[in-house]
């Protein structure tokens, strides 16, 4: 057993591509994993036209998926299970209770 630590290089997952089948959204991520969940988790998604979801843009940098005709905007870390809170607070960002 060493006692040296060993450095781990862990590359982000962003998204680069869209699609959907038979009710289900996949996304492709940059590090070759393809995330696949059912769209009934996204109501929008659901109620939208097929023109309507297949009109995406990949955002933030890679970290969001938006669907500009349906206002509706997911994030990786969301498709990944990471709560978005969860996400604020390791990159660092301030996070208010509005209640």
């Amino acid at each position: 057993m060493s006692s040296s630590t060993e450095q781990i290089k862990i590359d982000p997952a962003l998204a680069t591509s869209v699609r959907f089948t038979a009710g289900r959204l996949h996304v492709a991520l940059s590090d070759g994993r393809e995330i696949s969940v059912p769209i009934d988790r996204f109501p929008r998604l659901v109620n939208a036209t097929a023109q309507a979801r297949n009109h995406w843009e990949i955002t933030s940098f890679g970290t969001a998926i938006r669907w500009p005709d349906i206002d509706e905007d997911i994030g990786v870390a969301t498709l990944l299970g990471v709560p978005e809170w969860l996400v604020e607070q390791a990159a660092g960002f301030e996070i208010h209770d509005l209640r």
